[in-house]
C-alpha cells in the first residue's frame, strides 16, 4: 500500500504541472490542496516505516578470510524509504530527535559508499545530538554507536572501536533487553571484532553465542543468520579447521542465494570466503570457478567504472592469491597491480586494504628478485600493518616475515635475523596463547599455519650457517621448543588431567575416551550399517572433538606454556659427557623460498655446535630411501647408503662413544645402524645410536631401565586362515616369561585367544608392554572396502586407523563378529592412544612394520610409534620392516637377558642383542629391523 501511495504522488504531482496552464486558479488551488493531503500521508506512513527500522534495521559486520573488515548490511526498503523522507521533509520544519536522526543516517549512507571522513563527522555529530537531548536511550542512538564502531574498525582503530561497540551493546542490552536483535547485532560485530584483533579464542566463544542469539532473534532464514554462519566459518578456517569452515560457508551460500535479491555485495563476499576456504584445501579448480563466479556477478553489479569500485580489487586480489600458489605468477602480478592502484585511489596510502594490496604485490616481487621495487612496497605495507594494528597483531608478524625474507636476499643477515627471530617469538607466543583451547585435531592444523615460518628460517641458516656460526644455536633452539610440538602437547594434556586431582575434568576426560572408543567401534561399520542403525558418524567426531576442546582448555590453569622457553642447547650440551653427542637432523620441505626439499643435520657435544650440510638431500625421500629399503630387504649389500645418509656425519662424531640421534623425514624410515661403511663395519660396531624424540630428551631419558611389572602376549589366535600363524612368537614371549620372573619381575602372560584386544584394553601402566603378532600400516589409501577390521573410507585421512596390530580373532567376518569396540580382534593406533600407560617404562612390538607410518617433517612418524607415545610409554620399541620370526626371537630373549640378569640399561642391552644376534645373522635384515626410541 505504501508503494502505491509513492506511486500516485507522483501522479498527481505530474498532473499538477501539466494542468496549472490550462484551468484556473480554483481547480489548481483544489490540486495543490488534494497534494499537501497525500504528501502528508506519505510523510505519515514514511515516518511509521522509519520508526520500525529504528529498532528492526541492524549493521553486522561480516568477516572476510583474507582480510576483517565490516560490511553494511544495506536494505532497500530502509533506503528507499530514507530517501524518500528527505525528499518529502525537506521543507518541513523538524525537530531536533528528527534533525540527529538524519545526521545519522547521513553517516550511515556515507558509511556504505566508504565515504569514511564524511561519514565519521555525520555519526560523530549525530552521537553529539542525541547526547546534547538527553536521548541515549533511543534505538538510533545505540545504532550510531554500532555504525561508529564499524567505521573505526575498518580504519584499524580498533581501541575506539571496542569501546563503542560495547557501548553500543550496553545501551540494548538497557533499552530493549538482551533478547532484542539490537543486542544480537552488536554482540556479533563485537565477536568480529575480537577476530579482527586475533583473539581466536574469545571470538570463537563468541561467534557461537551469536549464532543462537541471531537464531532466535532474526530467524534461521535471514540474511543476519547467514552473516552469523560465514563468520563462524571464517574464523574455523584461521583456526585450520577447514572442513567445519568450508560447511558453514556452505550453509551461509545456500540461505542467501534464497534471501539475497539480484545476488548482492554480500553475497558476492560469502562467494569469495567460499572460493579461499576451497583454495586452502587444494581445490583449486573449484576455488577458480567460485572466484569466476563471484566476479562475474561483481561486474554485472558495477555501476560506475570498475576502477573505483574496491570490492571488485578485493576479488583480484583473492584470484591473484589462488593463481601465486597454483604457479601462475605473472598473472597474478597483473591482478594484484590492478587491485592496488584501486586501493590507492579509493582510501589513500594509509589504510589497511592499501597495505594488504602491496604485501601481496611485493610478495610475488620478492619471490620473482625484484628487491627494489619488493623492499618499497613491503616497508609501506608493515608500516601500516604497524601503526593500525599494532606489532603484535598476526597481520603485522606476517609483515615482518617478508621483510626478513628480503632482508636475506639483500644480505643484510643482521636484519634479517633481527626480524626473524622475532617473528619466530611472536609466532610462539600465539601457539602458548591458543593451543589450550584447541583439539589436538585442531592444534595440528593451526601448528600448520606457522610451520613454514621456522622451516623458512632453517633454510636461512643453512644458508648462512659457513659465515654466521651462531645462527646454528639459535637454530637448536628453535629446534627443541618446537619438535613433537604435537605430541608433546597431547602428553602433557594428559599428564596433566589425570594428575590434577580434579573429579570433574577426569569425569570429562574418562567421557572422552568413551567417545573415542565408541567412534573406533563405528569406523568398522559400513556406511549402509550407519544408515540402517541411524548412527550420524560426524556427529559423533564433533562431539568427541568438542569434548577435547573442552578438556584441553579446563586443563589451561595448571598446565602452564606448551613451549618451555628455559631449555636451550647449551643447558642440553651441559648435560653431555665428554664421549657423547648429538646429531638433530632436519629436514626442510620445499616451500615458497625453495622449490626443493633438504637435509641438514645440527651436531651438538660439550663445547660444539655445527651445521652439517647432506649432499643430495633432495633425493632422500624418493631415490636413496628406496635403495636402502629394496637392499635391505632383499638382504643384498648395500654399499651407497652409508656414504648418502651418514658419511657427513661421521668425521664429526669420531671418537664419540654414545650418539644420541633425532631423526626426522627419512631418518624415521631408515637404521642407521644398519649403514656398512667402505671399511666393512656397521656404524652400530661403532657407536651406540640412541634415538631420542627432541634433543632435550636426553636430559630427562638419558638412562632407563624397567620396573618389575610386565604384559606379555602373542601367539594369538586369528580369525582367518589367510593369516599366517606366528608360532615363533609364543615361543618368544615364553621365553622372556621364564627370562622375567627370576629376576623378581611380576608377569602377565596371554597367548592363543586370551591373546586378545579386549584383554590388551585392561591394562593399567604395567613396567612393560610386550606384543608379539602381526603389525599392518596401509599405505595404499585408493583400497575400497573394509581392511583389518576398518572401513578405508574413514582411515583415509587418518594413518592412526590405517596403522595397527592384529589380535585373537581378527580377520573373522563372520556374522557375528562382536561389534561392540572392545574385542573385534584389531588393535588400531587409534585405539591405542587411550590405553593407560602413563607408568609404562617400555612398549615392545615384536611385529612387522609396527614403526612404520606416515612421516610428517619435525613430528616423527603417525601410527603406532605415536599412539603409544601418547598413551604415555617412557621407551619405544619398534619394526621398520618385516621381521623373521626366528632371529626375533632370538633378539627379543636376549635384550631381557641383558637387561635382567646383566643388570644393563636400556640402550646398552639392546645395542648389545643385536651385536650378539649378528654373531649368527650377518645381514642388517634380521638384526637391524628394530628401533628404540626414547
Amino acid at each position: 500500500m505504501f508503494y502505491r501511495t509513492l506511486l500516485t504522488l507522483s501522479f498527481i504531482a505530474c498532473f499538477i504541472h501539466f494542468s496549472a496552464a490550462q484551468f484556473g486558479d480554483l481547480r489548481k488551488k483544489l490540486q495543490e490542496k488534494a497534494a499537501e493531503v497525500v504528501k502528508e500521508k506519505v510523510i505519515e506512513k514514511t515516518d511509521e516505516k522509519q520508526n520500525e527500522f529504528d529498532t528492526t534495521s541492524l549493521n553486522y559486520a561480516i568477516a572476510f578470510l583474507d582480510k576483517t573488515e565490516s560490511f553494511q548490511n544495506r536494505q532497500d526498503g530502509e533506503r528507499l524509504v530514507t530517501a524518500t523522507r528527505f525528499a518529502l521533509r525537506n521543507d518541513i520544519e523538524k525537530t531536533d530527535r528528527e534533525e540527529a536522526r538524519d545526521l545519522y543516517e547521513l553517516g550511515r549512507l556515507s558509511y556504505g559508499k566508504r565515504a569514511y571522513y564524511i561519514a565519521e563527522l555525520n555519526l560523530l555529530g549525530a552521537k553529539l545530538a542525541f547526547e546534547s537531548l538527553g536521548e541515549t536511550t533511543d534505538p538510533v542512538y545505540h545504532k550510531t554507536l554500532g555504525t561508529l564502531g564499524l567505521l573505526y574498525s575498518d580504519m584499524g582503530r580498533f581501541d575506539r572501536a571496542e569501546e563503542l561497540t560495547k557501548e553500543a551493546l550496553e545501551g540494548w542490552e538497557s533499552s530493549n533487553g538482551s533478547s532484542s536483535a539490537g543486542y544480537a547485532a552488536e554482540f556479533n560485530n563485537m565477536a568480529v571484532l575480537s577476530f579482527s584483533q586475533g583473539n581466536l579464542k574469545q571470538a570463537e566463544r563468541d561467534l557461537t553465542t551469536s549464532l543462537g542469539q541471531i537464531k532466535r532473534v532474526e530467524g534461521e532464514n535471514s540474511v543476519p543468520y547467514a552473516i552469523a554462519l560465514n563468520n563462524l566459518g571464517i574464523l574455523y578456517q584461521y583456526m585450520g579447521r577447514f572442513e567445519e569452515a568450508l560447511d558453514y560457508l556452505e550453509q551461509c551460500i545456500e540461505l542467501a542465494d534464497k534471501e539475497l535479491r539480484e545476488k548482492s555485495s554480500t553475497y558476492v563476499q560469502f562467494l569469495t570466503n567460499k572460493a579461499l576456504i576451497l583454495q586452502e584445501i587444494g581445490d583449486y579448480s573449484s576455488a577458480e570457478s567460485t572466484y569466476k563466479q563471484a566476479m562475474d556477478i561483481q561486474t554485472s553489479r558495477m555501476k560506475l567504472n570498475k576502477t573505483s569500485d574496491p570490492d571488485y580489487a578485493h576479488m583480484l586480489n583473492n584470484l591473484a592469491s589462488l593463481y601465486m600458489v597454483s604457479g601462475r605468477e605473472e598473472e597474478a602480478k597483473k591482478l594484484l597491480e590492478e587491485s592496488l592502484k584501486i586501493y590507492e585511489t579509493k582510501f589513500g596510502d594509509n589504510h589497511l586494504l592499501t597495505a594488504g594490496a602491496k604485501s601481496d604485490l611485493g610478495r610475488v616481487n620478492l619471490y620473482q628478485g625484484d628487491y627494489a621495487k619488493a623492499s618499497s612496497l613491503l616497508v609501506s605495507s608493515y608500516s601500516v600493518f604497524d601503526r593500525l594494528l599494532g606489532s603484535d597483531h598476526a597481520k603485522t608478524i606476517s609483515a615482518k616475515e617478508d621483510l626478513a625474507t628480503l632482508a636475506w636476499k639483500q644480505n643484510d643477515i643482521e636484519k634479517a635475523n633481527t626480524y626473524y627471530t622475532e617473528v619466530l617469538d611472536a609466532s610462539l607466543n600465539f601457539i602458548n596463547e591458543f593451543f589450550p583451547s584447541l583439539s589436538e585435531v585442531e592444534k595440528t592444523k593451526y601448528w600448520q599455519q606457522f610451520k613454514p615460518r621456522f622451516q623458512n628460517y632453517y633454510r636461512f641458516v643453512a644458508d648462512q650457517a659457513t659465515n654466521k656460526a651462531e645462527l646454528v644455536g639459535s637454530m637448536m633452539n628453535y629446534r627443541i621448543k618446537t619438535k613433537g610440538l604435537l605430541l608433546n602437547a597431547s602428553t602433557k594434556i594428559r599428564n596433566t588431567i589425570l594428575s590434577s586431582g580434579d573429579d570433574k575434568l577426569i569425569s570429562l576426560y574418562e567421557q572422552w575416551q568413551d567417545q573415542k572408543r565408541m567412534l573406533s567401534t563405528y569406523y568398522s561399520f559400513s556406511k549402509e550399517d550407519l544408515q540402517e542403525q541411524k548412527v550420524n558418524l560426524d556427529s559423533l567426531e564433533d562431539a568427541a572433538n568438542l569434548s577435547e576442546r573442552k578438556l584441553s582448555e579446563m586443563s589451561t590453569d595448571f598446565s602452564g606454556d606448551f613451549i618451555d622457553e628455559s631449555v636451550d642447547y647449551k643447558k642440553v650440551a651441559s648435560g653431555l659427557s665428554s664421549s657423547e653427542a648429538i646429531v638433530e637432523i632436519v629436514q626442510i620441505p620445499a616451500g615458497a623460498l625453495s622449490e626443493t626439499s633438504a637435509y641438514v643435520a645440527i651436531y651438538l657435544d660439550q663445547s660444539t655446535i655445527e651445521l652439517v650440510k647432506f649432499d643430495k638431500g633432495t633425493e632422500f625421500d624418493s631415490k636413496y630411501y628406496k635403495l636402502y629399503s629394496n637392499l635391505v630387504k632383499q638382504k643384498l649389500d648395500d654399499a651407497y647408503s652409508y656414504d648418502i645418509f651418514w658419511s657427513a656425519l661421521a668425521p664429526k662424531v669420531s671418537g664419540k662413544s654414545v650418539v644420541y640421534l633425532s631423526p626426522d623425514g627419512v631418518f624415521n624410515q631408515i637404521n642407521v645402524n644398519t649403514l656398512k661403511s667402505t671399511a666393512g663395519k656397521f656404524v652400530i660396531q661403532d657407536y651406540q645410536v640412541a634415538y631420542v624424540g627432541n634433543p632435550n630428551d636426553v636430559l630427562t631419558k638419558k638412562k632407563a631401565k624397567i620396573g618389575n611389572q610386565a604384559f606379555l602376549m602373542g601367539f594369538p589366535t586369528y580369525g582367518s586362515s589367510e593369516i599366517v600363524p606366528l608360532p615363533g612368537t609364543k615361543k618368544e614371549v615364553d621365553m622372556i616369561n621364564s627370562t622375567l620372573k627370576p629376576g623378581g619381575v611380576i608377569t602377565s602372560l596371554y597367548t592363543q585367544k586370551e591373546a586378545s584386544e579386549k584383554v590388551v584394553k585392561s591394562v593399567n601402566s604395567p613396567s612393560v608392554v610386550h606384543i608379539a603378532t602381526h603389525g599392518f600400516f596401509l599405505e595404499d589409501k585408493s583400497t575400497a572396502g573394509k581392511v583389518f577390521g576398518v572401513q578405508v573410507d574413514y582411515a583415509n585421512d587418518n594413518p592412526l586407523l590405517r596403522s595397527g596390530l592384529l589380535l585373537a580373532g581378527s580377520g573373522d567376518e563372520a556374522e557375528n563378529q562382536s561389534f561392540d569396540g572392545s574385542d573385534n580382534g584389531v588393535l588400531t593406533a587409534y585405539e591405542a592412544i587411550n590405553l593407560p600407560l602413563t607408568k609404562t617404562d617400555l612398549v615392545v612390538l615384536s611385529a612387522c612394520e609396527t614403526g612404520k607410518g606416515e612421516v610428517k617433517s619435525g613430528e616423527g612418524v603417525y601410527g603406532l610409534q605415536r599412539a603409544f607415545m601418547i598413551a604415555g610409554a617412557n621407551s619405544l620399541i619398534m619394526s621398520l620392516w618385516k621381521v623373521d620370526d626366528e632371529a626375533t626371537q632370538r633378539l627379543m630373549s636376549t635384550f631381557y637377558a641383558n637387561m635382567i640378569q646383566k643388570k644393563q640399561d636400556l640402550d646398552v642391552a639392546f645395542r648389545n642383542a643385536q651385536l650378539e644376534i649378528m654373531k649368527s645373522y650377518a645381514h642388517p635384515n634380521y638384526w637391524g629391523a628394530f628401533v628404540l626410541l626414547r
